[in-house]
C-alpha cells in the first residue's frame, strides 16, 4: 500500500494516542480510509480531527471499541461490518502495561486487552481481510514476549497478580504464537501476518515512558511508527508472513515458545473456546414429560425491556456492592458459634465473586423478579397460596470456569424439617445454553455402579461418580433470557464449563411450604425466610 495505489480500509486499534495515532496519521497522508478504534469517545474525536486538519484526509473516522469487553469487541465488529466496506491493513496496537483486575468476562486484565481482545477482533474479521485480499495483519508486540519459559494457562482467568511484568511478556509473547498460527492457517490466502516491535517509545504506557522524551532517552511515537508503516504498506513485505521485526524493520528471531506448533494449536483452540468462537454439537434437550426432577420451562411475565434492565440493575449495583456491613455482623455471629463451614462460604463468596446468597432482600432488582406474576402463578401451582422463600442464590459463570464440575443432588431436604413440599427455581438472567449452563441426567436412578466420590463438607452435597455410558445421556437446559424452570432435589446435575464467551447470570430460588422450618444449624446471610 503506498500512495499510488488505490485507497485502502485500515483499522488500528488504540489509533487515538501514541504509537497507533501516528500510524493512523501516516495511513491518512496516503489517502487511506482510517477507522480509529478505541474505547474513549472524546480522546477520539480529538484524534479524529486532528488526523483530519493535519492530513487533509476526511475519511477518518471513530468506532467504539473496549478490548476488555468481548461484548464490545463482537459490537465493533457489527459496526464495521454494517458499512459494508472491505477490509486491507488491521492493525492491533492497543495495549495496556501495569493495569491490574479482570476483564468483564472475568480474564486477567492485561492479557485479557493486548491478547485475548485482539484474538477475537482478528479472528471476526478473517472472512472481511481473505475477501478483501491482498491484505495485511500486524501486531504490535514486544521484546519482551523473549522472556517467558513457559505459559501458565491457570493465571489467565485469575487477577492480575503482583508480578505484571511477567503477564505483560505473556500476552505479547501470545500474539507472537497467534502470529504463527495465523500465518499458517492463511497460508495461500493473499492475507499476511506479521509482528513488530515498537522499540521503546516516548509513550504515556507508563510513568517511565512518559519521563524518556525529558531524559533523552527513547525514540518518538513518530519514529516508531514510520516503522510499522513501512512494514506495513511496502511492496517489499507484500508477501512477508509469520515474522517478527523490530522498528527499523530488521527481523527479530521468534522464541522456541512461538514457533512450538503445538502449543500455537493449543492457544488457538483455548482461545476459541474461551471467547466462543469454536463450533459445537448441541445435544438436544429430553422431553420434559420425561424427565424426573426437571419440569418444563416457563417464561416470566417481565417484558425483555424490562428485564434487561433489572439485569443490568443487578450487574451494575449488587454484583459490585455485597452486603458488607451484614456480611461482618453474620460472620461474627459464625465465629462464635465456630461455624466453621459457614466462615470458609463466607470468605469462598467475597473471593470468587461467582456465587451471592440472599440478594433478594436487598435489592429491589432482585426482589422484583422474585415477585414475577407468571412466576408466582406457578409456584402456587405446586406450593399453595402461601409460598415461603427461604433462600436465594445469584450465580455468576464466567468464560472459561466451571461453577460446580461434580454431578450432585441438592441436599437442602437436609436444611429443613416439618412435613410439606418443597421447589427449586432455576431463572435464566441471560442466555443458558449447551455451552455455559448445566447438563442433568434424565430419569436418574442410584445404582449399584453409582459411587459416593465425597461429601461436600459445607452444603452437605455428595459429590457422585458416574459411568461413561451414564454420562452420554446428559442433556443440557437451554433457555432464553427471562425463562426458567422448577426442578427438584431428585435433579442429578452438574455445571457445564463455559466456553461462549460471554458471562452467564441466573439467579436460583429455594422455596417451600410454612409448615417446613429451617433447621438451627442453617446460617445464610440473612437467617430469617420471607414470604413471597
Amino acid at each position: 500500500m503506498n500512495q499510488c495505489q488505490p485507497q485502502q480500509v485500515c483499522i488500528v486499534t488504540g489509533g487515538n494516542s501514541g504509537v497507533g495515532l501516528m500510524t493512523a496519521v501516516g495511513l491518512a497522508q496516503f489517502g487511506h480510509h482510517v477507522f480509529i478504534a478505541c474505547r474513549c469517545a472524546s480522546k477520539a474525536e480529538k484524534s479524529v480531527n486532528y488526523i483530519r486538519s493535519s492530513t487533509g484526509n476526511s475519511q477518518v473516522e471513530f468506532l467504539p471499541l473496549d478490548l476488555a469487553s468481548l461484548d464490545s469487541v463482537r459490537t465493533f465488529v457489527e459496526l464495521f461490518q454494517d458499512r459494508q466496506l472491505p477490509l486491507h491493513l488491521l492493525v492491533n496496537n492497543a495495549g495496556v502495561f501495569n493495569a491490574r483486575g479482570r476483564t468483564k468476562e472475568g480474564f486477567e486484565l492485561i492479557w485479557g486487552i493486548n491478547y485475548l481482545g485482539h484474538f477475537l477482533l482478528t479472528n471476526l474479521l478473517l472472512e472481511t481481510l481473505q475477501n478483501s485480499a491482498p491484505s495485511r495483519i500486524f501486531m504490535v508486540a514486544s521484546d519482551l514476549a523473549l522472556r517467558p519459559t513457559s505459559i501458565k494457562w491457570e493465571r489467565f482467568v485469575k487477577k492480575t497478580p503482583f508480578n505484571f511484568i511477567e503477564l505483560y511478556a505473556v500476552s505479547k509473547l501470545c500474539l507472537l504464537i497467534l502470529t504463527q498460527e495465523l500465518s499458517r492457517r492463511l497460508e495461500n490466502t493473499n492475507v499476511t501476518v506479521n509482528a513488530i516491535h515498537p522499540g521503546f517509545v516516548q509513550s504515556n504506557i507508563t510513568l517511565g515512558h512518559r519521563l524518556s522524551k525529558y531524559l533523552g532517552i527513547g525514540i518518538s511515537p513518530q519514529e516508531s511508527a514510520s516503522g510499522l508503516l513501512n512494514c506495513a504498506t511496502s511492496p517489499d513485505f507484500a508477501a512477508v508472513t509469520g515474522k517478527f521485526f523490530d522498528y527499523q524493520q530488521n527481523e527479530i528471531e521468534l522464541p522456541d515458545l512461538a514457533k512450538d506448533t503445538e502449543l500455537g494449536q493449543q492457544l488457538w483452540e483455548q482461545s476459541g473456546l474461551w471467547t466462543g468462537c469454536h463450533q459445537y454439537n448441541p445435544k438436544a434437550p429430553a422431553k420434559p414429560e420425561t424427565t424426573v426432577g426437571l419440569l418444563e420451562p416457563y417464561s416470566l411475565a417481565l417484558s425483555p425491556p424490562e428485564l434487561g434492565s433489572l439485569t443490568q440493575a443487578i450487574v451494575k449495583t449488587v454484583l459490585p456492592n455485597p452486603p458488607l456491613k451484614n456480611q461482618f455482623y453474620h460472620f461474627i455471629d459464625l465465629l462464635i458459634k465456630l461455624k466453621i463451614g459457614g466462615m470458609v462460604l463466607l470468605f469462598n463468596q467475597l473471593r470468587k465473586k461467582e456465587f451471592y446468597m440472599e440478594r433478594h432482600l436487598d435489592s429491589d432488582a432482585v426482589w422484583a423478579i422474585c415477585q414475577d406474576k407468571n412466576l408466582r402463578q406457578k409456584l402456587n401451582e405446586y406450593l399453595g397460596e402461601s409460598i415461603v422463600l427461604w433462600r436465594s442464590e445469584i450465580w455468576v459463570n464466567y468464560p472459561s470456569q466451571q461453577l460446580i464440575p461434580f454431578w450432585h443432588q441438592d441436599s437442602y431436604p437436609n436444611l429443613l424439617q416439618g412435613e410439606g413440599k418443597t421447589i427449586n427455581v432455576y431463572i435464566a438472567l441471560t442466555e443458558v445454553n449447551e455451552r455455559n449452563g448445566f447438563e442433568y441426567i434424565p430419569n436418574f436412578q442410584l445404582t449399584p455402579d453409582v459411587s459416593v466420590k465425597m461429601k461436600d463438607p459445607f452444603s452437605g452435597n455428595r459429590l457422585f461418580n458416574l459411568p461413561e455410558d451414564l454420562e452420554q445421556q446428559a442433556v443440557p437446559v437451554v433457555l432464553r433470557p427471562g425463562e426458567f424452570v422448577l426442578f427438584t432435589d431428585q435433579l442429578m446435575h452438574r455445571s457445564i464449563r463455559n466456553t461462549s464467551g460471554q458471562v452467564r447470570l441466573a439467579l436460583t430460588l429455594r422455596l417451600t411450604q410454612p409448615s417446613v422450618q429451617i433447621v438451627s444449624s442453617y446460617s445464610p446471610i440473612y437467617s430469617k425466610p420471607v414470604l413471597l
